[in-house]
């Protein structure tokens, strides 16, 4: 059993390090060698449908729609389209009292979730570009802008915009190096040919390419709705001139829970996402299998790595097995302890492996079925 052990102890540790290292370090090589520009135009403004999904949001949907009204944008090519997802406090009354003839809005006759608001009133915006975001995220004045003047490439379909997390209460910030990693990634494969996902918060799609996704897409529109357009033969760019902001509590323990929903969303894109396996599909095939699908698999080669290591270092004498295995409690440890020991490095190792945890339950609530994109929202400041 040693070799077999070995195998999988080398094999397992090479992906893990391919994921968060090799990756990103070929993905800068390859987009300084084979990039190719999009023709931008800053004077190019089409029409922008925003469309918002709103389930109890009575605390921001007020400061939401008048922060698109305000946006330095052509006033008559900005219209705002709220959808509820059958919400039972005051959202859809504060909704109805704007007078603003671009205010619209719809309310879903069943609960679909944040899937079902999108399918059913992307056909009804009358815009040319769509931009799908947040109740809780707030765009900066220059952000639609930024956006618009990709579009005016023919071979664009998408454009993602860039998140940016604001502390109110004092909370530790845990996802904004995670959140800096994943925009460089996203900017650099958008230079080759396409960015594989979005932040859910603040993206922008040509609607003639908007293709309705599964009735149970489960926290995923932000991966599923820009591979559909990648699917067509565009192209989807990430732009970090196109600055959105969310006020949320940055504490793991507060997030945890939506890292798991979102955890379960990918396992169920990677099952409809099968034909972005054939290398044919060039670049966005690369960074699909690099970026996506060994990142949402990374839990598991963990684990096969821990155990294999264990068990290499309990049927052999070789001490270079049991000296990994020492680094990798000591990592571990190292970690769990992060909040006796609140140092920098295990701020960033907690938050890799809660990351990874949440994965793996992601994994398991998939596995038990998703039959609704319904869930229960995550209470932010």
């Amino acid at each position: 059993m040693l070799p077999f052990f070995k195998v999988v102890f080398w094999a397992s540790l090479s992906i893990v390090v391919y994921s968060y290292l090799l990756y990103p370090a070929l993905l800068a090589l390859f987009a300084w060698l084979f990039k190719r520009p999009v023709k931008c135009s800053d004077g190019y403004m089409p029409h922008i449908g925003v469309l918002v999904p709103a389930y109890n949001e009575e605390k921001v949907i007020a400061r939401k729609i008048q922060n698109i009204l305000s946006l330095d944008y052509p006033p008559e090519k900005i219209s705002v389209w709220v959808g509820s997802d059958c919400s039972d406090d005051k959202t859809d009354e504060i909704v109805e009292s704007v007078t603003d003839p671009r205010v619209h809005f719809r309310r879903s006759p069943a609960r679909g979730g944040k899937t079902g608001v999108i399918n059913g009133l992307v056909p009804e915006i009358e815009s040319e570009i769509v931009l799908l975001t947040d109740a809780n995220t707030m765009h900066r004045p220059d952000c639609l802008r930024a956006m618009a003047k990709h579009f005016y490439d023919p071979e664009v379909g998408g454009v993602a915009g860039h998140i940016e997390h604001k502390i109110t209460d004092g909370g530790e910030n845990a996802e904004t190096v995670y959140r800096s990693f994943e925009s460089h990634q996203k900017v650099l494969e958008g230079r080759l040919h396409s960015t594989i996902s979005a932040f859910g918060g603040s993206y922008a799609i040509r609607k003639s390419l908007f293709k309705p996704i599964p009735k149970n897409a489960y926290s995923n529109d932000d991966v599923l709705i820009p591979m559909n357009i990648v699917r067509q033969g565009y192209r989807i760019v990430y732009e970090m001139g196109a600055v959105a902001e969310e006020d949320m509590t940055e504490k793991v323990s507060s997030e945890f829970q939506r890292r798991v929903r979102i955890g379960a969303g990918n396992f169920q894109s990677f099952l409809w996402l099968l034909d972005f396996f054939n290398p044919l599909r060039g670049w966005p095939w690369f960074c699909y299998i690099s970026h996506k699908v060994t990142r949402w698999f990374s839990p598991f080669f963990i684990l096969f790595c821990i155990f294999s290591c264990l068990a290499i270092a309990v049927l052999s004498d070789l001490g270079v097995y049991k000296f990994m295995l020492s680094c990798g409690i000591i990592f571990s440890l190292s970690g769990m302890m992060y909040h006796r020991i609140p140092l920098r490095i295990n701020r960033h190792i907690f938050y890799f492996f809660a990351m990874n945890l949440a994965l793996l339950l992601g994994a398991l609530r998939f596995a038990g079925g998703i039959r609704s994109a319904v869930w229960k929202r995550t209470e932010r400041q």
